[in-house]
């Protein structure tokens, strides 16, 4: 019996049979018992259906996404809405997934949104350009996107999603928690600390454990954070 297929019994007996997969698919995530459910129902069910995470950065957002990811594997595919081309419409082409994971989708521009909110209405794409032509079809396509800011997303797309679920920004402890388990380094901790306090999320946390890797000491964070500050983006206006 595989992942679905068991998701669809607990479902049928009760969500509480549910638990166990809930807490290891997403056992990365802390708290959000009840957001672990629905998402779980969602992949589930047959039925398309849509869902938007939104919340400040640190709030868990993408890792929901990631999390889907790992459930569905091939089936999936994770898009970055800042860095939307037409590679998005090959991909689709070509995959065919049954899952699409968006974040920061409110950063997808006016045209990009456009296109989305046409293939969530009917599974179809048609795009007709000087140097492409897009002409497809997935049905029973899903979309899970996250957002910062749901007000850059337009209504019409707003509405394909249906209400979205407002993340908290997680706690201090909670953060800490998360970033030790996500790393599964000795200083993953203390990176979480460090990122913490500089107002930064998960993304970064994880981003810095790969550059210390397994071995890394507290001063091959603080020299990994130095350098990363002192070169980042500055408004020159």
């Amino acid at each position: 019996m595989n992942w679905r297929q068991k998701a669809k019994q607990a479902i049928e007996w009760g969500i509480e049979q549910l638990q166990p997969e809930i807490q290891e698919d997403f056992g990365k995530i802390a708290g959000y018992s009840d957001v672990k459910d629905i998402f779980k129902r969602a992949l589930a069910t047959d039925e398309s259906i849509n869902l938007l995470l939104v919340g400040p950065p640190a709030s868990a957002k993408t890792m929901f996404l990631q999390g889907v990811m790992d459930i569905m594997g091939d089936d999936a595919v994770y898009f970055d809405a800042t860095n939307t081309t037409n590679r998005v419409l090959d991909v689709l082409e070509q995959k065919r997934p049954k899952i699409i994971c968006i974040d920061e989708l409110e950063k997808m521009p006016t045209n990009f949104q456009n296109k989305l909110l046409n293939f969530l209405e009917s599974g179809h794409v048609k795009v007709d350009q000087k140097k492409v032509q897009y002409d497809f079809t997935i049905k029973g396509v899903k979309c899970f996107g996250a957002a910062n800011n749901p007000k850059k997303i337009s209504p019409p797309l707003m509405s394909r999603f249906g209400k979205p679920l407002y993340l908290p920004k997680y706690t201090k402890e909670q953060f800490l928690s998360v970033s030790e388990k996500v790393l599964e380094i000795e200083v993953g901790r203390f990176i979480g600390e460090q990122v913490y306090a500089k107002g930064g999320d998960i993304r970064e946390v994880i981003n810095i454990g790969k550059l210390v890797g397994k071995k890394g000491t507290e001063e091959d964070v603080l020299q990994v954070l130095r350098t990363m500050y002192k070169y980042q983006e500055v408004d020159t206006e």
